[in-house]
């Protein structure tokens, strides 16, 4: 019997207004310009490059696949393939070889994918989902495909349009003007997974979003737009899936009948199965008091970080914290010669704010506002003694690393940072004990 629960919720001071009105920069397609993808999956898993340097490559060519999962790669852009090159990769946050492709500017076109229609049956867009080699827009970057392998029980399809870290506003400024696309995904994917119906979730306050919507489900019966709280983490699926249909599950949505695709994922599938073209390009929030212009730029999967801060007019300070991804969940980095991946959602750039840390004052402001239901403070000082049972014990490894640990913390304590360490040496640990 579970007595106390944690509130796993907060309002924070969003930023939005920095970037979700600001004119959305398009980098193009430039002569001379390079693409960069690593030859390593997040989870350190190989990639096979199918392509060698000296080798002409046109847009949507299969340049590379995942060897973990079937995750084929397209070309952004045609061009030239180039000797590799060891460039930071936020995959495995390390430098490793990246496959380069030098831009000719012709952008000549491949072959398309095998397309469908929203007539076409549930095995053939499974299939088209496949090779379309779609991860998650959202940040976890996982197979969309994989939702869709013979799903059991899904009655809902729920669209997370949520966007709950401060300063992104990517998944706001696309699904509104791409409502055509995100409801042609909606219908494909209600077909893959046998689900009745789908939800679009927004927070409120995002009436642009809502009402452009709302003025195209007249041919959309099974589509419905749902406003949720705007506190943080409600992007997350478990407190999200519990807002929508009050129900709470054990390993994944589909334990509670639901399928969730983030809304730029879903805009597009709702976009390469109709049409066969691979995505080549996304928008990218970025954002932040440390840079000069904060907008969206829409750029080549594969453009570094680098020249997407230069289109927004460069830093607004020389020491700044550059993250990509939100400022909750995103890992610092040191420089900006990273390529952005498919899964990138935002640069944030911050100004560096210097902290000092107090005592912790045992009073149970991180516990109370973890999602999980986690103790951040005794997992921490299970750490510091290397007490891996404990850790264990604590259930560390159900840590999202949201960061309201730390966000909540009067005194300052780096907890989130103590939290992914944990995680790593407790994975370590079970790896060792299943030998």
């Amino acid at each position: 019997m579970i007595l106390f629960r944690s509130v796993g919720r907060r309002h924070l001071d969003g930023h939005k207004e920095l970037s979700k009105h600001s004119e959305i920069i398009n980098l193009g397609s430039k002569k001379g310009s390079k693409v960069y993808f690593p030859t390593m999956a997040p989870n350190a898993s190989a990639i096979k490059v199918l392509v060698n340097p000296g080798d002409k490559v046109t847009v949507g060519q299969k340049i590379a696949e995942r060897t973990d999962f079937y995750v084929p790669i397209y070309s952004p852009v045609s061009g030239v393939v180039l000797e590799q090159e060891n460039l930071f990769s936020t995959n495995v946050n390390r430098p490793i070889k990246h496959i380069v492709i030098e831009n000719d500017g012709l952008d000549t076109p491949s072959d398309p994918l095998k397309t469908v229609t929203l007539d076409s049956t549930k095995e053939e867009i499974f299939a088209a989902i496949k090779e379309a080699g779609l991860v998650g827009l959202g940040g976890a970057g996982f197979p969309t495909y994989v939702k869709y392998n013979n799903p059991q029980g899904i009655h809902t399809l729920l669209v997370n349009g949520v966007e709950c870290e401060p300063f992104l506003t990517t998944d706001f400024v696309t699904m509104q003007k791409e409502v055509d696309a995100l409801l042609n995904g909606c219908e494909l994917l209600m077909k893959a997974s046998g689900a009745s119906k789908a939800i679009i979730a927004i927070k409120v306050h995002k009436e642009e979003v809502r009402d452009a919507i709302k003025a195209k489900l007249d041919t959309h019966p099974n589509v419905t737009v749902k406003e949720v709280p705007d506190v943080y983490p409600m992007g997350w699926e478990r407190t999200l899936i519990k807002e929508v249909f009050h129900k709470e599950y054990d390993r994944l949505p589909a334990e509670a009948g639901v399928v969730i695709n983030n809304g730029q994922t879903v805009i597009s599938l709702g976009k390469v199965l109709l049409t066969g073209k691979p995505i080549t390009e996304r928008t990218i929030t970025v954002s932040g008091d440390g840079i000069k212009n904060p907008t969206n730029v829409v750029c080549k999967i594969g453009t570094q970080a680098k020249e997407l801060i230069e289109a927004c007019g460069g830093l607004a300070c020389e020491d700044v914290n550059l993250i990509p991804g939100g400022p909750m969940c995103g890992k610092a980095v040191n420089n900006d010669v990273f390529p952005i991946t498919m899964p990138m959602g935002s640069l944030t750039i911050l100004k560096v704010k210097t902290y000092v840390e107090e005592p912790c004052l045992r009073c149970g402001s991180c516990t109370n506002h973890c999602p999980s239901g986690l103790q951040p403070v005794e997992i921490r000082r299970a750490l510091k003694a290397k007490d891996y049972e404990r850790m264990i014990k604590l259930n560390v490894m159900s840590c999202v690393e949201c960061g309201m640990c730390s966000y909540c913390c009067p005194s300052r304590i780096e907890l989130t940072d103590a939290m992914r360490n944990a995680k790593t040496v407790t994975k370590f640990k079970l790896s060792q004990m299943k030998k």
